[in-house]
């Protein structure tokens, strides 16, 4: 099966509240060159962030252990968050920030089904007796 994106999204400019704002017009808008960028495919997540130093970070779907959604008042009002994924890599747990999302839970519960089709293939159960 090949790999198919089903998600694209940015940290959005909202994100960073009325203060970042001001002092990001201030610089130029230099702050938001820097935001993460997020793909969901069926097999993995990657999230790149960074402007003069560019960070890919790929979180593979069958090592997600958790997804939880954080948000402040500031950020329900005007409809984003941070999806915030645990996951393991070996016997570590990781845990990755995809920073101010449109719609936080509605990704979240995208990641979710994704996880809950690699986790349980689908197909006839075996059994060993």
């Amino acid at each position: 099966m090949s790999e198919t994106i089903l998600l694209e999204t940015h940290e959005t400019k909202r994100s960073y509240g009325p203060l970042w704002l001001i002092l990001s017009v201030l610089m130029l808008g230099l702050p938001f060159l820097g935001r993460q960028r997020i793909r969901v495919t069926n097999e993995r997540i990657t999230v790149t962030s960074g402007f003069w130093t560019k960070v890919r970070d790929d979180i593979e779907i069958f090592r997600i252990r958790d997804v939880v959604v954080k948000q402040s008042l500031y950020h329900r009002l005007v409809g984003i968050g941070d999806v915030v994924i645990k996951s393991m890599e070996g016997r570590t747990e990781e845990l990755h920030v995809l920073r101010g999302v449109p719609a936080p839970v509605d990704v979240s519960e995208k990641i979710r089904s994704l996880w809950n089709r690699a986790a349980r293939p689908a197909g006839p159960a075996t059994t060993l007796d």
